[in-house]
């Protein structure tokens, strides 16, 4: 007896199975290098960090500044309306 033939829908289908499963390789790809520039990104702001300071206290200024800077704008913002 013959095989059934393979119809253009059967191959239709087999290439949607080959497509969903690069389509989920790549998405694993693209997880895995943002993942990579991430922490790249880390090591490059530990490392400007400690080439910039050498004691303890001067990273204790530095967060409380960064901290200062990064106040709430409405907070500011109110303080500054009051000396009107």
């Amino acid at each position: 007896m013959r095989e059934p033939k393979e119809t253009k829908l059967d191959r239709l289908k087999a290439d949607l199975v080959r497509a969903k499963e690069k389509a989920s390789e790549w998405q694993a790809r693209v997880r895995d290098i943002e993942r990579q520039i991430t922490e790249q990104e880390n090591i490059e702001i530990v490392q400007a960090v400690r080439g910039m300071i050498s004691e303890p206290e001067d990273l204790r200024a530095v967060l409380n500044m960064i901290r200062a800077m990064n106040e709430s704008p409405a907070a500011n913002f109110g303080k500054e309306n009051e000396s009107l």
